[in-house]
């Protein structure tokens, strides 16, 4: 058991976790738990005991299924408390050939003390001579060799919180991780056929946006709007409950198919009689499109303006609406693919979508990052010039 593994995603719609092993380097899904989030809207605690019971419901479904009690995590966040910024190391070498001691010499450095922020530094690439980008510099012939770095800062505020929290669970909180340096290392390391990617993902409250351009992190932007807008139109003009309201818009409207004239909304009275009315399905339909018109009319003014020469990849919970895909199409001109944990994942077939993406990346990554650290270490000896090794190398 000591091979086992935790992490857990804090979200604004739901609490997710993952309990993995490594045995014989060979990274398994063990266990998995999803709750409701309660008591915290994305941002701020709203009902303390509420966030904990519903953490603790995640936490506990995942043990029951892996027969294992998780003493420490990997913490999983994305909302506006994360920062994103680059650094750049050089080292002058005067025409000399780039050896491994060279690599280590440039991850030997600090980043200043921040008592505002929790800080986690990643290697993203290497620059040859402020032009060449490559992931293995070993072997070339440079006068200058630059390592760029992602610094992830989360605010210590939320850090304190959740500490407090995890403290109550008797968990010991290993690290806190970010779902935008998650989603572009495994995008990196998957090698996404396309050079410029633009990845989107629909969350509850947050819309997340990470942009990739020839290998590297060229944009993003978290915005405080999300696919709950349109659950809570639906219980505006519906008169419906949220759940209801999250039922209709996940599994029962259909962005492109009209096949289903009336859907029977329920209408509860005074004396409790259930009772229920027949609204016209194109009539729903159109409180949700206007709502993602909206949403993505927006999103697009704040995209660079060379978004038409990206690909589009959408995950999160938004991107579960039915026929997504055809909206976006018609709508901007753009064919775009759903993101989602593979199906040989281990992640069970009725959780197995979008919205686990972006704890699944984070899984991924820290699960192959040990294996990955070793053969880099070894291919760097052999002096290679092939560019083999697409990294993700947590410093700290």
């Amino acid at each position: 058991m000591e091979h086992f593994n935790t992490i857990i995603e804090i979200g604004s719609f739901s609490i997710k976790t993952i309990i993995y092993s490594e045995i014989d380097g060979k990274p398994k899904i063990e266990g998995i738990g999803k709750s409701n989030t309660q008591g915290y809207d994305g941002n701020n605690v709203l009902g303390f005991d509420e966030f904990v019971d519903s953490i603790h419901k995640s936490i506990v479904q995942a043990e029951k299924q892996s027969n294992f009690i998780i003493k420490s995590s990997y913490i999983l966040l994305s909302n506006k408390s994360i920062k994103i910024k680059k650094i750049k190391n050089s080292l002058n070498l005067e025409s000399s050939i780039i050896e491994n001691n060279d690599l280590r010499k440039l991850s030997k450095f600090n980043l200043d003390k921040n008592t505002e922020y929790n800080q986690n530094l990643y290697t993203s690439h290497y620059q040859i001579d402020d032009d060449l980008i490559t992931d293995n510099p070993i072997g070339l012939i440079c006068n200058k060799l630059s390592m760029i770095s992602l610094v992830s800062l989360i605010e210590q505020k939320q850090i304190n919180i959740l500490m407090n929290i995890f403290q109550k669970l008797q968990i010991k909180v290993i690290n806190f991780l970010d779902t935008t340096t998650s989603y572009f290392f495994y995008m990196k390391n998957k090698k996404i056929t396309k050079n410029n990617v633009a990845l989107i993902d629909f969350g509850f409250t947050h819309t997340n946006i990470v942009m990739v351009k020839n290998k590297q992190l060229s944009f993003i932007k978290t915005i405080p709007i999300g696919c709950k807008l349109i659950s809570d139109d639906l219980v505006k003009m519906l008169n419906i409950s949220f759940d209801f309201a999250e039922k209709l818009k996940i599994s029962t409207i259909d962005l492109f198919d009209d096949r289903n004239p009336s859907i029977e909304i329920p209408v509860w009275e005074e004396f409790g009689n259930n009772i229920k009315n027949k609204i016209e399905h194109d009539y729903i339909k159109k409180i949700v499109t206007s709502r993602l018109d909206e949403i993505f009319n927006l999103i697009f003014k704040i995209l660079p303006e060379d978004k038409n020469f990206y690909s589009y990849l959408f995950t999160g919970g938004g991107a579960k609406i039915k026929n997504f895909q055809n909206y976006f199409r018609s709508k901007f001109g753009q064919d775009i693919q759903i993101l989602e944990p593979p199906s040989s994942s281990g992640i069970p077939r009725v959780l197995n979508d979008s919205s686990f993406m972006s704890v699944y990346c984070a899984y991924w990554l820290q699960s192959h990052k040990a294996s990955e650290k070793e053969d880099f270490l070894k291919k760097i000896d052999s002096f290679s010039n092939k560019i083999w090794y697409k990294r993700f190398v947590d410093l700290l």
